[in-house]
């Protein structure tokens, strides 16, 4: 293989800074084995490799194409070569027969993020360059998006659990990566779903010359995202004000909403406040769409509003004067054994420390049988403190059971009271409510 010193590295240096990845000490790469990750891959075995940073790289098979587990590994024999450690993520199960690109899109970042998780990489790159850039727009703005949607992808965003996704390659265009890959003596793999017209990215690509000749090219678009994530910052900035003033954040995971302080805002900026709030009652990929946002805006604030359900999440008014916010309890994640892990992401909320000593133990929310057990163990104190929480709140808590005795679940430990049954009570369990999501 040819040696890579001669590639120039330096704009992607640039790039790597930019999303604040310049020093990580480890990074993943999701590489699928086509020309853009096999180039980020090039990228950073010249760049990186030097440099001491740890590099694992990724490939799943979907089990959708018998050539795909070839190609990937013949991906992983160039990354061996480049000196990139390489695993295969296998896709198990049935797979979908409608809706396939969307669901094998989640399935791959579920294996990643679980590959991430299990192997102690905290930052995870994929290869999203300037033409998919462009066409995220186009797709965005025909399904209506409003200016966030329209700022396309963006180059960091955390996902549940605190993995930090970077596209560093967002300003490079498909042809200089194959020619970075053609440079290195790397191969690539092409897709047939790339070429194949009944998905709307590739119908798409058929207008890019043209449009690039009209001098909309994927640079020129990109100094228009770049305006619109200006104002959206703006945006974001008036409604990080805005947020402190309406909602009050409790750390049981649940929110009080001043819905009179949240009807004087402009509607835009409503809008975020609401959106935010919802996103950190109920973590999910995309933030809630604007229709559902505007519906409920203008339902909790008309008169006689007696609550409702929305993206996970309940309202209900309360007789203080506010809607109280929740995570709805059908939503809430089902009973979760725990494999003897001391760290441990809830719900999409909830941080949760000290769990080794509950190993082979159940996590699962209190429901009313484990709030009728619990009244009766608690101290006087400490269950005034239970009683005064919304009933719903109660019921929602995250708890720890074991079997008892008699064979029923029998409650071990609920943190967010800093209860632990006897036996347990010198064990610190600690699980905080993490505020804030950020979306792409």
């Amino acid at each position: 293989m040819t040696s890579l010193s001669h590639i120039d590295t330096a704009a992607f240096d640039a790039a790597l800074s930019a999303c604040g990845l310049a020093a990580a000490p480890r990074i993943a790469l999701a590489v699928s084995g086509g020309g853009d990750s096999m180039a980020l891959a090039v990228l950073c075995a010249a760049l990186l490799l030097p440099r001491g940073t740890v590099l694992r790289a990724y490939t799943v098979d979907h089990g959708l194409r018998k050539e795909a587990r070839a190609e990937a590994a013949a991906a992983g024999a160039q990354l061996a070569a480049l000196g990139i450690a390489h695993e295969i993520l296998t896709w198990e199960g049935d797979k979908p027969q409608t809706h396939v690109q969307e669901r094998a899109r989640a399935a791959r970042y579920a294996l990643l993020q679980d590959a991430c998780r299990r192997d102690g990489f905290d930052i995870l790159l994929t290869a999203h360059q300037a033409e998919d850039q462009m066409e995220t727009f186009w797709m965005r703005l025909a399904h209506g998006s409003g200016i966030d949607g329209l700022c396309g992808i963006a180059p960091v965003r955390v996902l549940d659990g605190g993995l930090r996704l970077a596209r560093p390659l967002l300003g490079f265009g498909r042809t200089a990566l194959r020619d970075v890959c053609t440079a290195a003596g790397v191969t690539w793999a092409e897709d047939p779903s790339n070429e194949n017209e009944k998905y709307l990215r590739v119908r798409l690509r058929a207008f890019e010359d043209m449009l690039a000749a009209e001098g909309l090219s994927p640079q020129r678009l990109s100094q228009v995202l770049q305006k619109l994530d200006d104002a959206r910052a703006a945006l974001e900035c008036g409604a990080d004000e805005k947020f402190a003033q309406a909602v009050t954040l409790y750390p049981e995971g649940y929110a009080a909403l001043d819905v009179s302080a949240l009807a004087s805002l402009p509607a835009d900026i409503a809008r975020r406040v609401l959106s935010r709030l919802l996103t950190m009652l109920a973590p999910a990929d995309y933030p809630p769409p604007f229709e559902m946002l505007s519906t409920l805006l203008r339902d909790m604030t008309q008169a006689g509003f007696t609550g409702r359900t929305a993206f996970g999440c309940e309202l209900a008014p309360h007789s203080t004067g506010v809607v109280l916010a929740l995570r709805e309890y059908a939503a809430l994640p089902p009973p979760l054994r725990l494999e003897g892990a001391d760290t441990l992401y809830w719900d999409g909320r909830f941080v949760f420390s000290g769990l080794a000593a509950y190993a082979g133990m159940t996590l699962a929310p209190l429901g009313a049988d484990g709030t009728a057990q619990l009244r009766r163990l608690l101290a006087a104190d400490t269950r005034a403190r239970f009683d005064a929480l919304p009933g719903k709140i109660r019921a929602s808590l995250p708890a720890l059971w074991q079997n008892g005795g008699d064979g029923l679940p029998a409650l071990a430990a609920v943190p967010h009271l800093d209860w632990a049954a006897v036996g347990m009570d010198a064990v610190r369990v600690s699980c905080t409510f993490v505020r804030g999501v950020v979306f792409p």
